[in-house]
C-alpha cells in the first residue's frame, strides 16, 4: 500500500499552527512506523520537514500576559488561545479539553543572535 510521505509537502508561512502540529504528528508516526517495520526513511527529508515546522512554530505569535491579569491558554488540539483567570473547561473552537499556559513571563526574549 502506498502512503503519502509526510516529508514530501513543503509548508508555507500561511500554514496554521494546527496544520503544523498535524504535520509534526504525521512525521512522528512515520518515524515510529519506519522503526517498527525496518523501512527506510530519508534523514535529510526528515530534517528538512522538521526545519520547516520549526520555522512555522517560531513565527507563531508569542503571548505576553495581559496587564489586567488575565491569562492565556492554548488548546493543544487546535491552537486556539482562550483568555481568562483560569483554564476553560472546553476550547471554544474545537471542544478540546487539554490546554497549556501560553503566557510569557518575561516580555523581552533574546534571540541569541548577534
Amino acid at each position: 500500500m502506498l502512503r503519502a510521505d509526510p516529508c514530501a509537502t513543503i509548508l508555507s508561512p500561511r500554514t496554521s499552527l494546527k496544520e503544523a502540529l498535524e504535520r509534526l504528528d504525521a512525521l512522528m508516526n512515520r518515524l515510529v512506523e519506519a522503526d517498527q517495520t525496518g523501512a527506510g526513511i530519508d534523514p535529510l527529508r526528515v530534517a528538512g520537514e522538521l526545519g520547516q515546522i520549526r520555522q512555522l512554530l517560531a513565527e507563531a505569535p508569542a503571548v505576553v500576559r495581559a496587564k489586567d491579569g488575565q491569562k492565556h491558554f492554548r488548546c493543544e488540539a487546535c491552537g486556539t488561545i482562550s483568555h481568562g483567570d483560569r483554564q476553560p473547561e472546553r476550547c471554544p473552537t474545537c471542544g478540546g479539553r487539554k490546554f497549556f499556559a501560553a503566557d510569557i513571563e518575561q516580555p523581552f526574549v533574546e534571540s541569541g543572535a548577534g
